[in-house]
């Protein structure tokens, strides 16, 4: 069976396979097109899954940095 599903907030979703008799131990097939314009790196930061790194020490800095060949 095929159910298009347009225009949809994320965490509407749940509600909407619910609402329309899809059981819950239904296998899916999903693909995600996201609209708007949030860029890559606004979705990294909304979702911190690399929050833990602002508390780690910089390991390198730009004295680290050396000119090869010069």
């Amino acid at each position: 069976m095929r159910y298009v599903m347009e225009n949809i907030e994320a965490e509407q979703l749940p509600g909407e396979i619910k609402r329309r008799g899809i059981s819950a131990r239904q296998r899916l097939r999903v693909i995600v097109e996201t609209l708007g314009d949030a860029s890559l790196a606004e979705m990294v930061e909304q979702g911190g899954a690399f929050a833990f790194l602002h508390d780690e020490p910089d390991l390198y800095s730009d004295a680290d940095i050396r000119r090869r060949n010069v």
